[in-house]
């Protein structure tokens, strides 16, 4: 066998595994379901639904629009951060050193990772502006615990 034909099997096989491991990864390891939740996601669950208080009718229909349209947001989020670690992968198997389509790809995820911080951070404090004074004393606590617990 000569040389280019080893390197162009070699280079196949690479690609194949990168891309199958890009997407094992992505719907195993940020596939919502597969996951257990983050304990600042308990802790917002907990508190939401079983732990606070005095919610009335009102703030809990709120909470309801308010944890559906997160869930949506997450949803997508982890989705496209499974297809940026795919590409990521893809990239890898093509580059095969930090060149500029991996560093793109980095880029990419490093994104979406960015804006799902963002939509939880978002998501907490809209939860929180439906809470009366002294609920919101509860919430805080809670979740403040929560961020510092590690994951």
């Amino acid at each position: 066998m000569t040389p280019y034909k080893l390197q162009l099997l070699v280079t196949i096989a690479l690609a194949g595994f990168s891309g199958f491991a890009g997407v094992w990864l992505g719907t195993h390891e940020f596939h919502p379901e597969s996951t257990s939740p983050a304990p600042l996601r308990l802790a917002v669950d907990e508190l939401t639904r079983r732990g606070l208080a005095g919610l009335t009718q009102s703030q809990k229909a709120r909470i309801d629009d308010i944890e559906i349209r997160y869930s949506n947001k997450r949803r997508k989020l982890r989705s496209r951060m499974a297809a940026a670690n795919s590409q990521l992968a893809d990239a890898l198997a093509v580059e095969m050193r930090l060149g500029p389509k991996v560093e793109s790809s980095i880029d990419d995820l490093k994104g979406v990772v960015g804006e799902l911080q963002h939509e939880t951070v978002a998501y907490v404090l809209e939860l929180r502006s439906v809470m009366s004074d002294q609920q919101q004393v509860v919430f805080d606590e809670k979740v403040v615990a929560a961020l510092m617990t590690p994951s």
